[in-house]
């Protein structure tokens, strides 16, 4: 095409990923009720979906004065999602401690109370088996989903209170990959993107459409 003064096109307006995210746990497809999951919680402020990747350039001789096309190897990569939970239960503070809960013993607390507490390994227990960021496209009804598999707290427990205002615990939520991902060098995440009708795209040598998409509820 022409150069053009704007990057705006007949297009533009279908691709915004609107609104605040909302974040899912055990996030799966299902042919007759389309994606279903579980609500985390509420959150204030939006969720952050942070993929990281570090890059490598191989040392060559005479090659030190400048970076030089397909000599640059993938060291490290990871996925985070970041997320103020406003929504406060007592099984997100356990999450975000990868602790323990029960219920309180008549010498600890009235009736009605439970103890969360820190423990000292980490199970497999404790890791979620997926948790997913659900946007919206502006040009479709399909969601936008990022999946993190094997995602655990990594961030602790921070909490702060304030006149006039409620509480809010920030999450930092990593993925991990299973063995079989590992010997696969298939790493634990990845995001669907939902085909917009009457966009058209420039791809690389793979590309991937989600045909089927729905709303997941609670």
């Amino acid at each position: 095409m022409a150069l053009k003064k704007t990057g705006y096109s007949n297009s533009t307006a279908k691709n915004y990923l609107i609104n605040a995210a909302t974040i899912y746990t055990g996030v799966k497809y299902e042919a007759e009720a389309g994606f279903i999951g579980t609500l985390h919680g509420a959150t204030s402020g939006g969720v952050t979906l942070t993929i990281e990747q570090t890059y490598r350039d191989i040392e060559i001789d005479g090659t030190s004065h400048m970076k030089v096309k397909g000599n640059k190897v993938l060291e490290s990569a990871n996925a985070t999602v970041t997320a103020n939970m406003k929504e406060i239960t007592a099984e997100n503070i356990r999450k975000s401690l990868n602790g323990t809960i029960r219920v309180a013993t008549a010498e600890e607390a009235p009736e009605g109370y439970q103890v969360i507490e820190t423990k000292r390994y980490l199970e497999d227990i404790d890791y979620v088996e997926n948790m997913a960021v659900v946007g919206t496209l502006s040009g479709t009804n399909k969601p936008v989903i990022a999946i993190l598999d094997n995602a655990i707290s990594t961030g602790g427990l921070e909490l702060g209170t304030e006149d006039n205002n409620e509480a809010v615990v920030e999450q930092t939520y990593e993925a991990h990959a299973t063995v079989e991902q590992l010997d696969s060098d298939q790493y634990p995440w990845r995001i669907l993107f939902p085909t917009v009708d009457g966009v058209e795209e420039t791809t690389g040598t793979q590309s991937t459409s989600v045909e089927q998409t729905a709303e997941l509820t609670e």
